[in-house]
């Protein structure tokens, strides 16, 4: 456990917010029609997709803008329109107009011939990388409910050549974003892995997430053939949604996550798509404190020390708590003790850079020894009772109290005032600001373990907040 060097061991109309898990803050939904006008998902203002759940209504506005799709485009991040002026009209458009829509497509249909261009539209963008790896699975489900739907469909309505052809370009489709899928997140995930001291990530991770969307595809063809409540649909739903291949893909969704379906992996050696997901997340974690290290007194040893070691206690409980496979879990603690290394000697080599540009002397490196001595000691109190927020509060006073031994022999050195400044209000707001108690240090460390645990004890399918940067380092963190 001891570090390097160191002693101890809206789609359309959507205007809320969505959040993009792993503690990533809320980002604004379009509300203006993307360059696809043929998509039946909701995406986040990078193009991410987030949600997938594709309501009734959005069917409607959907199909409804189907009908200018062809004067629509994006050009230098601007849309620019031609032919009809209602296409810029979105969410200005009469609930009158939009009800007589509604009625005309339940008279008329949409037809059973597949919307090829709008598959191919919402299959594209399916990169995953360190920005949005936490939606890994939504991406998996929404490509393999939306296959199985479509494979269904071609094989009940199509027969012979026509089928064969069918057949072969939805397969074209399917290969090209699974392709999509493991090469980025090899690239991006795989990557960061490589670097952290696993050989052989990049490849054991790929093979993993090729064969997990394979088998999610045949769970949901499963599922779509045997479940009952599924197929009950027909009696229920309008004819035109039933024509609608993205919007009983996402009743296929919903459909198999009610019978556990999603969670019912097969057992089989490498990693899960849970795994996966986690792994993404974590990684993005690491790799954004790492690149945004020191805003405020990260280079107070008893600090890092128990940055450090709620980090650490977060890995180990994640790897507890998160049904990740044994494999997987291994992967996360190796990957924290070297990250632990880069971590200093990162934050040591950026204290040289800044030293250079000032004529006074600055602080160009850190006491390991101490930094070892909080992170051993917190590490150690939560190795005994298993409760990070309990073995925090014992790190963080063992922290001030060593600090505090200190102050008088470093008095005047760099940064030595302010970060005394900052433990003397550590648990406790100095009555000199005008910010509420709620706000002290102490209660923004403890918010993020508590909003990390809760993640953990929900349901499967809802994201784990690792938040890694919702500490000290950042003071004004909102949390949902």
């Amino acid at each position: 456990m001891g570090i390097r060097g160191v002693l101890g061991n809206q789609p359309y109309h959507t205007s809320g917010q969505i959040r993009s898990g792993f503690g990533a803050p809320p980002i604004e939904c379009k509300s203006v029609y993307e360059a696809d006008p043929t998509a039946v998902i909701r995406k986040e203002a990078d193009g991410i997709v987030a949600k997938s759940y594709y309501t009734e209504e959005e069917a409607l506005w959907n199909q409804y803008m189907k009908q200018y799709r062809d004067s629509l485009k994006i050009v230098d991040g601007k849309l620019e329109v031609n032919g009809d002026p209602r296409n810029v009209l979105l969410g200005k458009v009469s609930g009158e107009e939009l009800e007589q829509y509604r009625l005309k497509l339940e008279q008329e249909g949409i037809g059973d011939e597949i919307d090829w261009r709008g598959v191919e539209a919402d299959f594209k963008k399916m990169d995953v990388n360190l920005d949005n790896a936490g939606h890994l699975n939504t991406k998996i489900d929404y490509i393999a409910s939306r296959y199985a739907v479509l494979k269904d469909r071609i094989e009940k309505n199509y027969s012979g050549d026509e089928k064969e052809q069918q057949l072969s370009r939805l397969n074209e489709i399917m290969d090209s974003a699974k392709k999509t899928i493991v090469d980025s997140y090899s690239d991006s995930v795989g990557n960061f892995y490589e670097e952290y001291g696993y050989s052989g990530a990049k490849a054991e991770l790929s093979e993993s997430l090729s064969k997990g969307i394979d088998q999610r595809i045949s769970q949901y063809e499963d599922h779509l053939q045997k479940s009952e409540s599924y197929a009950g649909l027909g009696d229920t739903t309008a004819k035109w949604l039933q024509q609608d291949d993205g919007y009983m893909a996402a009743r296929l969704r919903e459909d198999m996550a009610a019978y556990g379906g999603r969670s019912a992996q097969i057992e089989e050696t490498g990693y899960t798509l849970q795994d996966l997901e986690a792994a993404g997340g974590y990684a993005a974690e690491c790799r954004e404190r790492l690149d945004n290290q020191g805003t405020f007194w990260s280079d107070n040893e008893q600090r890092m020390g128990l940055d450090l070691a709620v980090q650490g206690m977060k890995t180990d409980y994640l790897t507890k708590q998160g049904n990740l496979s044994a494999t997987m879990q291994s992967l996360l603690q190796d990957t924290f003790q070297n990250y632990k290394d880069k971590y200093v000697d990162l934050l040591e080599q950026m204290l040289k850079e800044k030293a250079a540009h000032f004529n006074t002397p600055m602080k160009t490196s850190v006491d390991r020894q101490e930094i070892a001595a909080v992170y051993e000691y917190t590490m150690n109190q939560y190795r005994q009772s298993e409760d990070i927020l309990d073995a925090f509060t014992k790190g963080a006073k063992r922290a001030q109290s060593i600090f505090e031994s200190n102050f008088s022999d470093r008095a005047g050195a760099p940064g030595s005032y302010s970060a005394k400044y900052e433990w003397d209000n550590f648990f406790e707001q100095s009555q000199y600001t005008g910010i509420a108690k709620d706000n002290t240090m102490y209660e923004e460390y403890r918010k993020s373990i508590s909003r990390f645990i809760q993640s953990l004890e929900s349901d499967d399918n809802k994201k784990i907040h690792l938040l890694f940067n919702s500490s000290g380092d950042y003071e004004l963190n909102l949390f949902a």
